[in-house]
């Protein structure tokens, strides 16, 4: 007697599934009832994500790429290199220009030239357009996030949009997934000057922020959590150097746990021009503490001729080094061109592994992302009858071809 895929019992076919690549997944979800039943299964879907494997996106030239960063010897004799490992397109719009993303649980919501918002699961494929209640704006300021940390519904997803319509009063709106609209959060505002690219982490979104008025005190990490939607103040690291005209300051995602801060300032030793990188990261795990704790990780100095200003990076903490992000304006004096570049900083690496001409201008600038692939649905699927029909018209169109 032969035994069908189909008979196996369900525990076993899990595990198969399992072991299949996470992004030859979607291709299958249409395969039968029972198939399809099982990648909308909470369970497998967190034991699958268990498995998969971190991705660096870069999005640069407003287009978004898959890398990949080589580092070895660490400490001595080091060596870096980063390749292109593929390009990631938006179906059906491959003319999209991307200028912002923002990066939770495998979903990229991106801003575009054109003042459009598009969520993107890059391993299904899937997008959702996000119509606006009026319009957007280029300087909007926006954040995706979760209630569900290992979510595999969409419902569970909101996007914050911070901005300034009338021109006399900051808003905030939320657009729910679970009811597909816009709602504004009457007397919910940031009430300062968000200036980076803010990271989610857990169901919080963070950002480097200051008051309106120019002052030391007036620094703090901005955090608006999902879950209240309410934001607070929280505070920067004790070393933080508050006195300085920043080149740079950036925040990331260490892990799953930590957040990670990047100052950069540039300083004189002996007249001659460095520019000095601090970077901390948070003590506890994220949610455990009311405030934030931060510890030291890596101080680096860089000579004249390599003074980057970073525009976001990711950490390694076993090797301790950086990868950064960095975009340099043309110099008319010298005819240089506008350059996106990624370069590695450690206590004994400085390297850059990437440098070419750049199309962009700012604030459409270089940005990394440690992307982790998720299953999470983010269209009306089809009933599985109806594609299962489709399949065999175009089967029959192919044989009457």
């Amino acid at each position: 007697m032969t035994t069908m895929i189909s008979d196996l019992p369900y525990d076993l076919l899990s595990e198969i599934l399992s072991r299949v690549p996470i992004k030859s997944l979607p291709k299958l979800k249409t395969t039968c009832k029972r198939w399809y039943g099982l990648f909308k299964d909470p369970d497998f879907v967190e034991k699958k994500l268990g498995k998969a494997a971190s991705e660096m996106v870069f999005l640069m030239n407003h287009e978004v790429y898959s890398i990949s960063v080589e580092i070895h010897g660490i400490p001595k004799g080091s060596w870096a290199s980063m390749g292109f490992t593929g390009t990631l397109t938006i179906p059906d719009d491959s003319d999209l220009e991307i200028f912002r993303i923002h990066h939770c649980n495998g979903l990229l919501l991106c801003a575009t030239m054109d003042c459009r918002l598009v969520v993107w699961n890059p391993c299904t494929g899937q997008i959702t357009w996000i119509k606006p209640r009026i319009r957007y704006n280029s300087d909007d300021i926006y954040a995706l996030g979760c209630g569900n940390n290992k979510s595999s519904s969409l419902d569970s997803y909101k996007i914050l949009r911070c901005c300034d319509d009338n021109h006399e009063k900051p808003e905030s709106e939320i657009y729910d997934f679970s009811s597909s609209s816009w709602r504004g959060l009457d007397g919910v505002t940031a009430n300062c000057f968000i200036e980076c690219n803010g990271v989610t982490l857990k169901e919080s979104a963070y950002w480097y922020a200051s008051d309106e008025k120019e002052t030391p005190t007036g620094k703090f990490i901005l955090r608006f959590d999902f879950a209240t939607e309410r934001f607070a103040r929280l505070c920067l690291p004790l070393t933080f150097r508050r006195d300085r005209d920043n080149k740079s300051v950036v925040v990331s995602v260490v892990g799953e746990e930590k957040l990670a801060l990047l100052q950069q300032f540039d300083h004189r030793v002996h007249g001659l021009k460095y520019s000095k990188i601090k970077i901390w990261v948070t003590d506890t795990k994220i949610g455990e503490a009311k405030d934030l704790s931060w510890n030291n990780f890596l101080v680096v100095d860089l000579a004249d001729d390599n003074l980057p200003s970073v525009t976001s990076f990711l950490l390694d903490e076993e090797k301790r080094v950086a990868v950064c992000s960095d975009a340099v304006c043309s110099d008319p004096d010298t005819e240089d061109e506008d350059r996106s570049r990624i370069y590695i900083v450690g206590e004994d690496v400085d390297k850059f592994v990437y440098d070419d001409v750049s199309t962009e201008t700012w604030p459409n600038q270089p940005f990394l992302v440690k992307y982790i692939p998720n299953l999470v649905h983010i269209e009306k699927d089809a009933p599985i009858v109806e594609v299962q029909k489709k399949r065999k018209r175009q089967e029959a169109r192919r044989t009457w071809r």
